[in-house]
């Protein structure tokens, strides 16, 4: 998995940028087909941070997270919460997927064999 850290606006530290290096590359751990990681650390005004993180996964879906706060740190842990739960998200919806056995609107039966699939 790639992962890239950039700075729009403002000089970070490259120790921030190791905190956030490590971080996103951990969320591999929650997904594993990730492609590719990118952080982007901003600032908003001048007392705010900003840190927004793209992933790139499987078949080609992308999921972006953005998160603001006083301290760029705050705001890094903030995105990689955000980001976790998002794929942990998307994991589950791809592996229910596969489950075809239940009806599309609740309270209607699955159709007999042999009869029109109507859903209206």
């Amino acid at each position: 998995m790639k992962v890239t850290v950039t700075a729009r606006h403002a000089k970070f530290t490259d120790a921030l940028k190791e905190v956030a290096y490590q971080k996103a590359h951990h969320l591999e751990h929650f997904f594993d087909h990730l492609k590719k990681i990118e952080v982007i650390l901003d600032t908003d005004g001048d007392t705010k941070y900003s840190v927004e993180m793209i992933a790139s996964g499987l078949h080609d879906h992308v999921i972006v997270s953005q998160k603001s706060d006083k301290t760029a740190l705050a705001a890094l842990d903030q995105v990689v919460e955000k980001m976790e739960r998002q794929l942990i998200k998307f994991k589950e919806k791809l592996t229910r997927k596969g489950n075809h056995d239940t009806p599309r609107k609740p309270g209607l039966a699955a159709p007999a064999e042999g009869k029109a699939d109507v859903w209206w």
